[in-house]
């Protein structure tokens, strides 16, 4: 079976991976128009310009369109501004929660209402998001509106970015955040989490073979080299929305020392449990989810800041990612019951072990395992 301890299989298996669509996907063209009122618009186009990634700027032409409610104004959307808007594919309107909407402001929003785009309203220093009835603001039923009570505190940016994540088309986040630093953070814990979801999902799909002493060692083996291309291509899409070189073996060859810790953890536990059957299956999806978790955030940190994450920390992380590893498990089984997908008689018994699982010892017995330097992580 392959295991990441053996850097020859995985190699072999990320040579496999076609990286042109994801390469591709980070380039590709995207505008965001910003439109609003001094200085409530200079402030959020710094938060998009700005992030805590240190260690790339900027990659490419900035895509932000920067234009007041003033410009929109003069001449309608008659005008060239008019058309660039048309293309645009994100508008990014931004308001000073504090003033009333004066009679020229109306009549823009107005205008840019007839574009029925995909919009993001902020509202800044104001905690009241929803707009009253009446406003002209309510023009834009399907905007994103956000609010911004202080936007120059710590989580400014990670809001206006989960906004414009919201409703910005999935195929361009990427390239958003590889060409807007203030986007990546959040990007790359929403990546994360996904690929994370993913991984358990499939970890949990691949189970129920591997209980069958037959179909272990295929399924297994299967099981491996899915969950090593999705982690592989989830720091990849970490390395490119973060500015990185779109080489992708020396990307992965940078990170695969600073990853070896988690990618190592992650086996010896999937190995450990999976020799017990049906209680490993718990076990078995948490650490999925754990185990990719872990390997993302350690390859964020690596690609934001050059940052190597302590063996204390990693510990601290994998096991809150466990935690939650477990409850999206019972999720999971739970759903696919309620949805009728298989036999409910088999889940319903995969449900009560899971149940009496996850209030047993033994899983108490397998994290002390871990952290016991038998399977655990050294301090760096």
């Amino acid at each position: 079976m392959p295991s990441w301890n053996d850097l020859g299989a995985a190699f072999s298996t990320l040579r496999e991976i076609d990286v042109t669509a994801i390469r591709e996907e980070s380039e590709r063209p995207v505008t965001i128009a910003c439109l609003g009122e001094q200085p409530a618009l200079s402030i959020a186009v710094g938060l998009l310009n700005m992030g805590d990634s240190q260690r790339y700027g900027p990659v490419g032409f900035n895509p932000l369109l920067i234009a007041t409610l003033s410009d929109v104004r003069h001449d309608g959307l008659a005008d060239d501004l008019g058309d660039s808007l048309r293309h645009a594919d994100l508008l990014l309107i931004v308001l000073d929660g504090r003033e009333p909407v004066s009679a020229r402001v109306a009549a823009a929003l107005r205008d840019l209402a007839t574009l029925a785009m995909p919009t993001v309203i902020v509202l800044g220093y104001t905690n009241t998001p929803p707009i009253p009835v009446g406003d002209t603001r309510r023009a834009f039923t399907y905007a994103h509106v956000v609010a911004l009570p202080d936007p120059g505190a710590p989580d400014a940016s990670d809001m206006l970015a989960e906004a414009i994540f919201d409703r910005l088309p999935d195929d361009l986040h990427m390239s958003a955040a590889r060409r807007l630093p203030g986007l990546r953070a959040t990007y790359a814990l929403q990546l994360i989490n996904a690929t994370s979801f993913t991984n358990a999902s499939y970890a949990l799909a691949s189970a129920l073979p591997e209980q069958i002493p037959f179909f272990s060692i295929p399924f297994a083996a299967a099981d491996i080299l899915v969950l090593t291309k999705n982690q592989a291509m989830l720091v990849y899409k970490l390395a490119l929305a973060h500015g990185a070189p779109p080489e992708f073996q020396a990307r992965i060859r940078e990170v695969l020392p600073v990853l070896g810790g988690a990618f190592v953890w992650r086996q010896l536990a999937r190995a450990l449990v999976g020799l017990i059957p049906i209680w490993g299956i718990v076990p078995k999806v948490s650490i999925a989810y754990a185990g990719t978790y872990s390997a993302g955030m350690v390859a964020w940190r690596w690609f934001a800041d050059g940052e190597l994450i302590s063996g204390s920390r990693l510990k601290e992380i994998t096991d809150e990612a466990l935690r939650i590893g477990r409850q999206r498990t019972t999720a999971l089984v739970e759903s696919a019951l309620e949805r009728g997908t298989v036999e409910g008689s088999v889940w319903g018994r995969i449900i009560s072990l899971i149940r009496r699982f996850l209030s047993s010892r033994f899983i108490r017995r397998v994290r002390r395992f871990l952290s016991s330097g038998k399977g655990g992580t050294e301090e760096r």
